[in-house]
């Protein structure tokens, strides 16, 4: 019947893969974009109502409760 996949491990010896570093998170993913091409990003997203959520962004960039969001 075998061994459950879950009991099995690496052979001995055998080191687990270095941890990569990743790239630090902007603040503001948004930073810079103008609001044709927000309103462009969230129609080909398929986003509901995205004139409106292009204005929100556009509205509101730069706070920091919009980054949280």
């Amino acid at each position: 019947m075998g061994t459950p996949a879950s009991v099995v491990s690496d052979p001995p010896g055998r080191a687990a893969p270095a941890a990569r570093c990743r790239k630090r998170a902007s603040a503001n993913i948004f930073q810079g974009v103008g609001l044709p091409e927000l309103r462009s990003l969230f129609r080909s997203g398929g986003a509901e109502r995205p004139e409106e959520r292009a204005r929100l962004v556009w509205r509101y960039a730069g706070q920091r409760r919009l980054a949280r969001a």
